[in-house]
């Protein structure tokens, strides 16, 4: 049994012990209840800060979570459903909206009712086939931070299919370049470089879809400074769908484990995401994504470059990539041992 502050709370934790009012012990909850969204806001409006929450007796996971069922169900119809037209797409045939828009509906509610989204990645198999995956995950990170940023229901549906569809051109590109397990030449990158422009245009003359979302997929290596392409635009000519595209466009594909290379710790990205914030990427959009996804980590066990292993049990707003770590009896803080890094999410 452990006890967590509300805040880190999630649905699927099991409860470990019943919640009750403060003031009139009336009970709330009974002992082995599933959380979810509207029993945590019961919770919170009751002003009780501390839950009693179910561990596992063996140290595969901390906690005992219920299998969040429906969640992967949409996710797999998605992933599916984005195949499928990328399939088409390189086949020649033109994106039809109505095959995929009702998926997407429902896999934004999934994720705007539940924060979680590392948990939720982390949950998912390893895509079979990277394309899909990484699509699939960059549309996911890119409507979380849209919610984060308060989009309108219109904007955010619009973000999240500019993310699903953001390297769509690059069905229109030899498969030998696409999967190629080792570096680039110079003139295969130039030829990777276009399926931004390959993708603007297959977007465009998509029915039904918003030109937004077009230059999202136009822009997305677009850099701040001006030293990303197609057309090396600087910060007031990127629109904001691409901005926040090329932030969780880095995090995933460094995150991910590709052909050519092993995954690097969220950690050590997160600290280049932050360094690139001020040059290359948005730093608002850098901040708030880094922020708000630092918040998943508390309780998570991590392994430091020095070889120790501890649980994170801190984050500093102002500085989500150096937490506090308690190894043992001891508690380290990363902001002030900059030597220090965490290189792997155990748990």
């Amino acid at each position: 049994m452990t006890l967590l502050h509300i805040k880190q709370l999630r649905p699927g934790m099991v409860l470990d012990k019943d919640v009750e009012t403060i003031k009139t012990g009336i009970s709330l909850l009974n002992s082995g209840a599933v959380l979810n969204k509207k029993n945590i806001t019961l919770i919170e409006k009751n002003k009780i800060e501390y839950i009693n929450i179910l561990e596992k007796a063996d140290d595969t996971d901390r906690f005992v979570i219920i299998e969040d069922k429906e969640f992967k169900r949409k996710h797999e119809k998605l992933t599916k459903e984005t195949e499928l037209i990328l399939n088409n797409v390189r086949l020649g045939k033109k994106v039809i909206l109505t095959e995929i828009s009702e998926t997407v509906d429902d896999l934004i509610d999934e994720l705007t009712e539940n924060n979680n989204i590392l948990g939720r990645l982390r949950g998912l198999k390893d895509a079979d086939e990277y394309t899909f995956g990484h699509s699939l995950n960059v549309c996911m990170l890119s409507t979380m931070v849209g919610k984060w940023l308060n989009y309108s229901d219109v904007e955010l549906k619009r973000l999240s299919f500019a993310g699903l569809f953001h390297d769509i051109g690059k069905q229109k590109i030899s498969l030998d370049i696409i999967n190629k397990p080792s570096n680039l030449t110079d003139k295969e990158f130039e030829i990777i470089k276009k399926h931004t422009i390959y993708g603007y245009n297959i977007l465009t003359d998509t029915v039904g879809l918003n030109k937004n979302v077009s230059l999202g997929a136009l822009q997305h290596h677009e850099r701040e400074d001006g030293s990303g392409y197609p057309f090396g635009l600087k910060s007031n000519k990127i629109h904001e769908f691409a901005k926040i595209i090329a932030v969780c466009d880095v995090f995933d594909a460094m995150t991910s484990k590709r052909v050519y290379k092993d995954k690097e710790s969220p950690f050590i990205v997160a600290e280049l995401l932050n360094k690139n914030s001020f040059g290359m990427l948005d730093p608002r959009i850098t901040f708030e994504f880094l922020n708000n996804i630092s918040k998943f980590y508390i309780g998570n066990v991590v392994k430091l470059n020095n070889g120790m292993v501890g649980e994170i049990i801190y984050m500093y707003n102002n500085t989500p990539t150096r937490p506090i770590v308690k190894v043992k009896n001891e508690f380290i803080d990363l902001f002030k041992k900059r030597e220090l890094q965490i290189i792997d999410v155990i748990s």
